[in-house]
């Protein structure tokens, strides 16, 4: 019988919701960043499923603010994939095993997308009445992460937020050859090269955005994961940052420039923004004291698998919640509506962080879940030992 202290140990164990980081590198300030990320991302979607409810919204959302919080996803994925080349590039640190990279990439991200692809799939079969027969190429097309090539982003897609995961993986495949840029040995070169071509990709994107298929593609999104590496480049060469109320004044101002720019100009200057932005929350006192808090990190650590799920949350939670309303007034209901539906989409997608995502940001995972498949087999095959026969002694 397994010890209750054993027990106990194992539950704690499984209700850790900080994530597991690669060579246990650990940046509170990032899933501070990621916080805000995903609150943009599902407080908008909300907005959006309450738009044709029973009080009017002020304003029509456009298409692009939505992606706001994409972007900023955009911008955090270049930090953290460029800090292990930069670091070798520019501080001689060991040098990156592409092999494990990519493999890495596999074990951590594929799991919870594939089961967030079938889980989708079945609730639009059940609900959307949609034929397996008419999901197929669709379904197919996700899993090897081209449905955007191939149908654009949104058209027929299964999981309806997955468009943004596909341009991930594209910057992935990318980032050992545009880490390149990090060979530069001139820090000021490399950063004004690093500026240019972020000025540029902001300018090809109002190119790109003409083509359905490109318009879901690196070309037109790469301006924000290359402001990642800027950010990057500056974070591994800091000397001493002491924190100062000037970056929080700063932050003050820019942060609503992100829900600001639309369109064009968003895609040539907000990613000049994000880089000023990240900067203020390691360099302002009071952002660097936000973005490090432990409730605020451990909701951005889970960002992934909120972003995989809430759509089918909210979209479950509206219906019955929606006719609930505090007079004609939409903030008071968006409010209203807010509190109701987001403790349903942290409820919901905890235990799937749990459970499925946290254990997959363990590299060893595919090793140690072997290591107890075999054990289980294992221990299913060997001969149990036969019950000693009752004694006929009265003794």
């Amino acid at each position: 019988m397994v010890p209750i202290d054993d027990i106990l140990i194992r539950i704690k164990q499984m209700l850790q919701f900080r994530r597991i980081t690669t060579q246990k590198r650990f940046i509170p300030q990032i899933d501070g960043l990621r916080f805000v990320a995903i609150s943009s991302v599902v407080l908008l979607h909300l907005y959006a499923a309450l738009e044709a409810g029973i009080i009017p919204a002020p304003w029509k959302m456009s298409s692009d603010l939505p992606k706001r919080g994409v972007e900023l996803f955009f911008a955090i994925s270049g930090f953290i994939l460029g800090i292990p080349f930069a670091s070798h590039y520019v501080l001689k640190a060991a040098r990156v095993d592409l092999k494990q990279y990519f493999l890495r990439r596999l074990t951590r991200l594929e799991p919870p997308y594939f089961i967030s692809l079938l889980v989708w799939a079945a609730v639009q079969m059940m609900v959307g009445h949609r034929h397996l027969g008419e999901m197929g190429p669709h379904l197919l097309s996700s899993f090897a992460y081209l449905h955007n090539a191939f149908f654009g982003a949104f058209p027929g897609a299964i999981n309806l937020v997955a468009w943004s995961l596909e341009i991930e993986i594209q910057f992935y495949v990318l980032v050992p050859l545009l880490a390149l840029l990090f060979t530069i040995p001139s820090a000021s070169i490399r950063r004004i090269a690093l500026a240019g071509l972020i000025l540029g990709s902001g300018f090809l994107s109002i190119a790109a955005h003409r083509n359905i298929h490109l318009r879901a593609s690196i070309l037109y999104y790469l301006a924000f994961f290359l402001a990642g590496f800027l950010v990057c480049d500056l974070y591994l060469t800091r000397h001493e940052w002491k924190p100062s109320f000037r970056w929080d004044l700063l932050a003050l101002c820019g942060w609503p420039l992100v829900w600001y720019f639309e369109g064009n100009v968003g895609h040539i200057l907000l990613p000049f923004v994000i880089v000023v932005l990240y900067l203020t929350a390691f360099r302002g006192r009071i952002c660097s004291a936000i973005f490090s808090n432990r409730v605020i990190t451990d909701v951005g650590g889970m960002c992934y698998s909120i972003y995989l799920f809430h759509v089918l949350v909210i979209s479950a939670g509206r219906h019955i919640s929606t006719p609930l309303h505090i007079g004609q007034n939409f903030w008071a209901y968006y409010g209203l509506q807010a509190v109701l539906i987001l403790p349903c989409v942290l409820i919901s997608c905890g235990p799937f962080f749990l459970i499925i995502e946290r254990p997959c940001m363990d590299r060893e995972w595919p090793r140690k879940l072997w290591h107890w498949w075999q054990e289980l087999v294992s221990s299913a095959t060997q001969p149990q030992e036969p019950l000693p026969r009752p004694s006929l002694d009265p003794e």
